[in-house]
C-alpha cells in the first residue's frame, strides 16, 4: 500500500483551460467485470477493520473503481488512521474522481481533495506530493472554487526549499497556468539542469530519486522535455523509468508513454526506435489516433 497514490497529476479541464497538454487517466470499465464485483462484494462484507479496508482499497484501485477507493480511504479517517500519506492519498482519489464527471457532479469532490491536501500538510510540511499537489491545485482551479496564484507559488517555493528540482518545476507550472509561457520556459530549463542524474540514466540513481516522489513525476519530465525540448535524453530516460515501474496502480495509460518516447526518438533522427515505440503504442490502443497520425 506504501505507494498507492504517490503521486496522482491533477488537470482539473473541467473549468479552465490546462496548462499542460492533457493526458487522461487510465480507465477501466470494472461494472462489467463480475469477478471484481463478486471479490469485492466478499471484502466488502468482511467489515471495516483496518487491514480488509487496506484490502479493498488495494482491489478497487486496481480496478480504477474510485468512488469505493475514496468511501474506504474515508472510513480509514474517521477510524482515527489518518496520517498525512493517507489525507494525501484520498486527495488524490478524489483527484481522479473529478476528471471523471460533470462540473456540477464534480464540485463535492473538489472540496474533498482541497481539504484532504491541506489537513496531509498540516500532518507533514515536508511531504513532497502533497507539496506539488497543492501547487496544483491553487494555481489551476478558477477563483470561485478557491484558486489562488499566490498561495501556489507559496507552496512551490516550500516544494524548492526541500527538492531544488521539483520546486523549480512547480514554479514553472503556476507560470504556465498565469499564461507565462515564455518564463515557464526558463525556469523549466533550470530545472532540466538539475536533473543532471538523467543524462546517464542509471538505473539504481532513478530508483533513489523517483521512488520517494510523484508516481507520475517522471512522466511529467519527460511530457515538459518534450513539450519545451529541454532535453531529450532525460526525458527519454525518464519515460523508460515510468514504464519499468508501471503496475497495476499506475493511472497514466501506457499507450501514451510509448507515443512520447517515439517522439523524442523521432527529434534524435532514430526512426527503428520511433517505429518500435509506435507500434507498442498501437498493439494496447489499435485506435489510438495520435499514434495512428504519427509518420
Amino acid at each position: 500500500m506504501h505507494r498507492l497514490f504517490l503521486a496522482h497529476l491533477f488537470f482539473f479541464s473541467l473549468w479552465m483551460g490546462v496548462a499542460q497538454e492533457k493526458t487522461p487517466f487510465s480507465t477501466y470499465e470494472f461494472l462489467k467485470d463480475q469477478v471484481y464485483l463478486d471479490s469485492l462484494t466478499i471484502l466488502l462484507n468482511k467489515g471495516d477493520s483496518k487491514d480488509n479496508l487496506f484490502a479493498i482499497i488495494k482491489w478497487s484501485t486496481q480496478h480504477k473503481d474510485f468512488e469505493t477507493v475514496i468511501s474506504s480511504f474515508s472510513k480509514l479517517v474517521e477510524a482515527g488512521y489518518g496520517t498525512a500519506n493517507l489525507h494525501y492519498k484520498l486527495g488524490g482519489a478524489n483527484g481522479i474522481r473529478i476528471d471523471e464527471l460533470s462540473k456540477i457532479k464534480a464540485l463535492p469532490y473538489v472540496n474533498s481533495m482541497k481539504n484532504n491536501f491541506k489537513k496531509a500538510h498540516q500532518l507533514d510540511s515536508l511531504h513532497l506530493p502533497t507539496l506539488d499537489a497543492l501547487t496544483r491545485i491553487y494555481a489551476e482551479l478558477p477563483g470561485f472554487l478557491g484558486g489562488d496564484f499566490e498561495k501556489a507559488n507559496r507552496y512551490a517555493q516550500l516544494l524548492y526549499q526541500i527538492s531544488p528540482a521539483e520546486g523549480l518545476l512547480a514554479k514553472g507550472f503556476v507560470l504556465e497556468s498565469e499564461g507565462n509561457r515564455v518564463e515557464a520556459t526558463k525556469i523549466y530549463r533550470k530545472a532540466f539542469e538539475k536533473l543532471f542524474f538523467l543524462d546517464s540514466c542509471d538505473v539504481k540513481k532513478n530508483k533513489i530519486y523517483f521512488e520517494v516522489r510523484s508516481k507520475n513525476l517522471s512522466y511529467q519530465i519527460g511530457s515538459l522535455g518534450l513539450e519545451f525540448n529541454l532535453g531529450t535524453q532525460k526525458s527519454i530516460c525518464a519515460l523508460e523509468y515510468y514504464l519499468d515501474a508501471f503496475d497495476v496502480y499506475s493511472n497514466l495509460p501506457k499507450e501514451w508513454v510509448y507515443y512520447k518516447l517515439a517522439l523524442l526518438y523521432k527529434k534524435q533522427n532514430n526512426i527503428k526506435k520511433v517505429k518500435i515505440n509506435r507500434s507498442l503504442a498501437l498493439k494496447i490502443n489499435p485506435k489510438f489516433k495520435p499514434a495512428l497520425d504519427l509518420k
